[in-house]
């Protein structure tokens, strides 16, 4: 049985770390609001930039533009988007084991290979025996930027170069603190995301008709598709880290929440022990008092 001195022992231990978790469901929450400011600054443009591509690229081959072309076989490049800390529930975890499955039971990803943003996507399918060709751990928020436009520019060119025959994008998409959703995307080859939404092939086909390009179809084609890339990954980075500090918040409010608990029922156990060694102790008393 635990002593008194043990339990009180017990009681600090959990009262320190309920401290840590408190302190870092403040930052986590803190950041919280600057990154969904960026999420929500983001998503405008996004969209305008989705419809362009849908009205845009309905109707158009691979021969209209390289990005278009699609391909049978060869090797899958994925790019992940993870987190390089921990603490954070099941954040990691859930878009991992997606990815997993999508590349055990997904045919169209043939001989693929990982490039991934964060230490815990990167240990994850490393253990699993999975190539990964590039590894961005660790970086800090002025240098994303310029690894994302690096990894997306090396993807490009050897998707035209043939080299590669298909790019998926995977990521968290942040639609509250509470709720993240796995999403495994493609980014290459391009298609209309139009034909993905469902909507109808007949209008989409009318308005690339009436679609009048300055100073021509290749050139804007050449400007806003590489743009509509770079877009989707800057996007996945910033669901992200609005992802990752919202599941990390949650997850320590329940940490220091159960650090009460516990501390509750220590001490209650504490006082009943207490309680236990000062009636022994009477009794004692008593005890001697009477055999005297």
């Amino acid at each position: 049985m635990a002593t008194l001195r043990d339990i009180r022992r017990r009681i600090g231990s959990v009262g320190n770390t309920m401290q840590i978790t408190n302190a870092m469901k403040m930052v986590s929450t803190a950041k919280l609001n600057r990154a969904q400011t960026a999420v929500r600054a983001a998503q405008p443009y996004a969209e305008v930039l989705r419809q362009m591509v849908t009205s845009i690229s309905a109707g158009l081959t691979g021969d209209d533009h390289p990005l278009l072309t699609r391909r049978e076989g060869g090797k899958t490049l994925v790019v992940l988007f993870t987190s390089d800390r921990g603490l954070c529930g099941a954040f990691n975890a859930n878009l991992n084991k997606l990815l997993l499955r999508q590349l055990m039971g997904n045919a169209q990803m043939t001989d693929p290979e990982l490039i991934v943003f964060g230490r815990q996507g990167n240990e994850f399918f490393r253990r699993r025996g999975y190539t990964i060709r590039q590894s961005i751990l660790n970086a800090v928020e002025a240098e994303k930027a310029g690894h994302i436009r690096k990894v997306l520019s090396a993807s490009r060119e050897q998707f035209i170069a043939g080299d590669v025959g298909r790019v998926f994008l995977a990521y968290n998409h942040f639609n509250s603190a509470i709720n993240q959703e796995p999403r495994v995307v493609q980014l290459l080859p391009i298609e209309p995301p139009a034909a993905a939404e469902g909507e109808p092939a007949a209008a989409a086909s009318r308005d690339q008709r009436e679609t009048l390009f300055e100073p021509s179809r290749e050139a804007v084609l050449d400007q806003l598709l590489p743009n509509y890339l770079e877009n989707q990954c800057f996007l996945a980075h910033l669901n992200t880290e609005a992802g990752e500090h919202g599941a990390r918040m949650v997850s320590m409010d329940g940490a220091t929440r159960n650090a009460g608990e516990m501390i509750k029922r220590l001490t209650l156990q504490m006082n009943k022990a207490r309680q236990a060694a000062i009636t022994k102790e009477l009794i004692e008393i008593v005890n001697g008092a009477q055999a005297l």
